[in-house]
């Protein structure tokens, strides 16, 4: 078995172009994700975590550019390859889903006529029976009960919660490398999320899939994720395995978002929260760029910019605090 990992991200830097200036939306980003293992991307929106995603997974809006870094599928740098190279490897190698399950199918098919038309553009399948028992496979490995039901049905048929499990069927039907997941839980209740996220779990575990999970949510990352990435404004400030990152949080930005998280189990006045904005990121100031929202900043963070060390096996964190130590 090859020991190449599914991904690995180095110095990516992407920004977008728009008529009021150019947005450095991801800054020097590093990171890989193991075969069979769930990794977060956590940060506050507008922090670059799903461009990061849609760059993974080829399909990056018109206005932005990769300005430099690697994306490695497999040992493959894909942005080395031509459209018809990277068409091979988007959407059957690297494959992704959304937070809104409904804006991922066209309303007038029926979902078996959506998930075999992927089979046939992706694998060049064209036997109808052969197509409809791929299908009815994929949406009985999703746990959808009455596949045969489903398989007919239009999707303003279906709940929430079910679309969520077709659009992972049809991620699954080209038996993807990579799977990453951009807030697939978000527009559910707090149910069907915890149903949601099992089931990515059974599944990374039955096809020891390598999973990148983007969530603004903490709690949510806790749940699925062996380790987590947080995003501040582009660029990341940690990065350690989860229960290291939730017990023992370095970044004063990663304690913040801890902080936040509601609990039921302490009896609380006033919910904590995270003051001030993300920094406009048009304009990349000097030193921290979280240095503004900062309650332990010092001099040092208005100077230079902090690079990521590590401060134990396998966590790194991006703050001044702990090179004058």
């Amino acid at each position: 078995m090859s020991k190449t990992k599914p991904l690995v991200v180095e110095n990516l830097t992407i920004h977008y172009y728009t008529v009021d200036g150019v947005i450095k939306a991801v800054r020097d980003v590093s990171f890989d994700v193991e075969r069979g293992e769930a990794v977060c991307l956590v940060g506050e929106s507008g922090s670059g975590k799903s461009t990061i995603g849609l760059a993974i997974a080829g399909i990056l809006p018109e206005n932005a550019r990769i300005i430099n870094g690697k994306i490695l599928v497999d040992g493959i740098n894909i942005l080395e390859l031509s459209e018809r190279e990277l068409e091979k490897i988007r959407g059957r190698e690297v494959s992704m889903i959304f937070q809104d399950p409904a804006a991922s199918f066209n309303p007038l098919f029926t979902v078996g006529q959506l998930l075999s038309d992927i089979i046939r553009y992706k694998l060049g399948i064209e036997d109808k029976e052969e197509l409809r028992k791929r299908v009815i496979e994929a949406l009985k490995i999703v746990a959808l009960p009455d596949p045969e039901r489903i398989f007919n049905s239009y999707p303003h048929e279906l709940s929430g919660g079910m679309l969520q499990r077709v659009a992972i069927a049809a991620a699954l039907l080209t038996n993807p490398k990579i799977f990453i997941a951009d807030e697939p839980t978000t527009m559910l209740d707090v149910t069907l999320q915890f149903q949601i996220l099992n089931l990515l779990q059974a599944i990374r575990r039955k096809f020891n899939i390598a999973i990148l999970f983007i969530t603004h949510n903490l709690g949510v990352a806790a749940m699925i994720c062996d380790r987590i990435i947080v995003i501040y404004a582009g660029t990341i400030v940690e990065i350690g395995p989860t229960n290291d990152i939730l017990r023992n949080p370095l970044h004063p930005y990663t304690k913040k978002l801890i902080e936040s998280i509601p609990r039921t189990s302490a009896k609380i006045s006033r919910l904590k929260y995270l003051a001030g904005s993300l920094h406009d990121l048009r304009e990349i100031p000097r030193g921290c760029i979280f240095r503004p929202r900062c309650d332990e900043a010092f001099e040092m963070c208005e100077i230079e910019t902090p690079k990521l060390i590590e401060i134990k096996p396998r966590h790194h964190v991006a703050c001044h605090k702990y090179r004058v130590k």
